[in-house]
């Protein structure tokens, strides 16, 4: 039997059809990347097959959570969490599930070549051929997420902080003076970054060159930080303190 002919047998053929849907499903993310227009209907067809891709990950993802009551039981007994999403649990919750599904189907696929070249599943019974390609598949999962594991760096999500984040920060005044729609400083971000802020300051004249404020509160309608100077907000001396003094 050659490869084409074992592509197209059962089990085979059902990682084979989810390669073929991936592949195109890849095509069309290449062609996107390369803003190709072949003939007006490449944003059509990629709709359409990011619409099969969709199914065919959603539906690896989903057979692989179908797996997570029994997980729980293991997970205990192996100190992970239980409430950790399979997903999550086999290392692919980090990465795009098409690049994850994606690896699943060709290690599934190249599984079940080798199940029927050595194995001759061919023969075997509808049942048992089911059974074939539920083991390849549980095997094929972990295989993927120890092989991606390299990868995780790059897709990793990094938030970015909002603008109320810095609420509460000191920020340093570099305009000669700051008024209620004018003013200028600068903020160290927790990575050493200096960032320059548009600041605004209810109380015109307080705030001078080189002065250091505190961010209040963040306007969205004049776009700016809402400062105070430091110094008013800080707590006065205790009366012993003055004495000392």
């Amino acid at each position: 039997m050659n490869l084409l002919d074992a592509s197209m047998q059962f089990p085979t053929v059902v990682f084979t059809i989810g390669l073929l849907i991936a592949l195109v499903y890849w095509l069309f993310v290449i062609l996107g990347a390369l803003d190709i227009d072949l003939f007006g209907g490449v944003d059509d067809a990629a709709g359409a097959m990011k619409g099969a891709g969709d199914a065919v990950t959603g539906g690896i993802k989903g057979a692989a959570e179908a797996a997570t009551g029994a997980a729980k039981g293991g997970a205990e007994a192996l100190k992970v969490s239980p409430d950790a999403d399979l997903w999550d649990w086999i290392g692919l919750g980090t990465l795009p599930v098409t690049v994850s599904a994606s690896a699943v189907l060709m290690l599934g696929w190249s599984g079940s070549i080798l199940a029927m070249h050595y194995g001759d599943t061919g023969s075997l019974g509808l049942a048992l051929k089911l059974l074939v390609a539920a083991g390849i598949l549980l095997v094929a999962l972990p295989l993927a997420g120890l092989l991606l594991r390299p990868l995780r760096p790059v897709f990793e999500v990094k938030v970015g902080k909002s603008n109320r984040d810095y609420v509460g920060a000191t920020c340093t005044i570099t305009t000669g003076h700051v008024d209620a729609g004018f003013g200028q400083a600068t903020i160290e971000d927790a990575g050493g970054t200096v960032l320059i802020i548009a600041v605004r300051c209810d109380r015109p004249g307080e705030l001078g060159r080189g002065a250091k404020a505190l961010i209040i509160d963040f306007d969205p309608v004049r776009h700016a930080y809402v400062v105070e100077p430091q110094a008013d907000l800080l707590p006065a001396p205790a009366d012993g303190a003055d004495r000392s003094a």
